[in-house]
C-alpha cells in the first residue's frame, strides 16, 4: 500500500499493518516508531498525542520510501544508518554487522572484571566491524590502548569515522586474522576481545531474513566442516600475543561454545568461565593466559 498523504496517527497504523505479514505484532510496532522517531522527532507517545499532525512531503516520501525497505526485509538501522549499543550512537551501514544486546553483556563483563585494573592496559578487538565493541571500552578505560581489526577496508572506514565522531582514539587496522603473516608485527595485550564469524549454513536456514538478506556475509558465515577456525587462529594468536594473565573473551555459537572452552583447556588457558546470556544460552566465553 503506498503511503500518499495523511495523518501521523493514520501513517503509524498504516505500516504497523503492513508490516504484521512479516514481523511479530510487537517487533512490527516497535520498527515503526523508531522509523517515526528518526524522521519526526517524535516519541511514542508524542506521535500518539499529535496523531492529527499532517505529514510533510519529504516525511511522506522517506515512509513510502521505508516501507519498501522494510517489506524486503532490509532492518531498520541500516534504513536510518544508526545503531544504538551500550549508550553510544553508532554509524552503520551493510559493510557492518548491527550491533547486538548480546554483545552488550560481553562487553559488560570485560568492563566489570577490568574497573580495578591499571591505565596502561592494552586491548585488541578482532573483527571490529563497526568499531563498538573497541570504542565503548575506550570510552570506558580512556587511558588504554585500543586497538582493532578487520578483514573489510568498509568496515575499517566506518569504524574509524565512528570513532573519531565519538572522541575515542583508536589504531585501525585492515587485517586477516587467519593469516600468520600478518600476526608478528603486533605487541603484547592484556585483553583481546572478538566476535567472530561463527554461523555455519545449517544455521543459516533458521535465521530471519532481515539478517541473511542484508547483513555482510563475511561477518556473520564460516563453513560447516570448520565451524572454529576463527577461534582457533584467534586462540593461536593469543597465545603469542597476550600477556601471561592476559583475558581472551569471546562471543560465540550456543552449538559450540562448549568446544570452544575445550579449545581453550587444549591450548593450556586456565580461570575458563563459560557464561550464558540474557536469553539463557551459552555465548560468551573467558579464557586467561598462563
Amino acid at each position: 500500500m503506498d503511503i500518499r498523504t495523511g495523518k501521523l496517527g493514520e501513517l503509524q497504523a498504516l505500516m504497523e499493518n503492513e508490516l504484521e505479514d512479516i514481523y511479530p505484532e510487537e517487533e512490527a510496532k516497535a520498527i515503526v516508531r523508531g522509523l517515526i522517531l528518526h524522521k519526526t522527532g517524535k516519541t511514542a507517545v508524542e506521535s500518539i498525542l499529535e496523531k492529527d499532525r499532517e505529514l510533510t512531503e519529504s516525511e511522506i516520501l522517506f515512509f513510502q520510501q521505508s516501507l519498501k525497505r522494510l517489506k524486503n526485509h532490509e532492518p531498520l538501522q541500516y534504513i536510518t544508518g544508526l545503531a544504538h549499543f551500550y549508550g553510544l550512537e553508532f554509524d552503520v551501514d551493510p559493510s557492518v554487522l548491527i550491533p547486538r544486546p548480546e554483545t552488550e553483556e560481553l562487553l559488560d563483563w570485560i568492563i566489570k572484571d577490568h574497573v580495578k585494573a591499571g591505565s596502561h592496559m592494552k586491548i585488541l578487538d578482532i573483527g571490529t566491524g563497526s568499531g563498538c565493541i573497541a570504542i565503548a571500552l575506550k570510552k570506558n578505560f580512556p587511558e588504554a590502548e585500543v586497538r582493532a581489526i578487520d578483514i573489510s577496508g568498509e568496515a575499517i572506514m566506518l569504524a574509524s569515522e565512528n570513532a573519531e565522531r565519538l572522541k575515542t582514539p583508536i589504531i585501525f587496522e585492515e587485517m586477516d586474522i587467519l593469516d600468520p603473516n600478518s600476526h608478528a608485527r603486533f605487541p603484547e595485550f592484556n585483553i583481546i576481545v572478538s566476535n567472530p564469524p561463527y554461523v555455519t549454513p545449517s544455521d543459516r536456514k533458521k535465521m530471519q531474513k532481515n539478517v541473511t538478506k542484508h547483513e555482510p556475509p563475511l561477518a556473520l558465515f564460516v563453513e560447516e566442516k570448520d565451524p572454529l577456525i576463527f577461534y582457533r587462529e584467534i586462540i593461536v594468536f593469543s597465545m603469542e600475543h597476550l600477556v601471561n594473565g592476559g583475558h581472551l573473551y569471546f562471543e560465540c555459537n550456543e552449538s559450540n561454545a562448549f568446544e570452544v572452552v575445550e579449545l581453550l583447556k587444549k591450548c593450556g588457558f586456565k580461570d575458563i568461565e563459560l557464561r550464558q546470556d540474557m536469553r539463557g544460552k551459552e555465548r560468551m566465553v573467558l579464557g586467561v593466559r598462563c
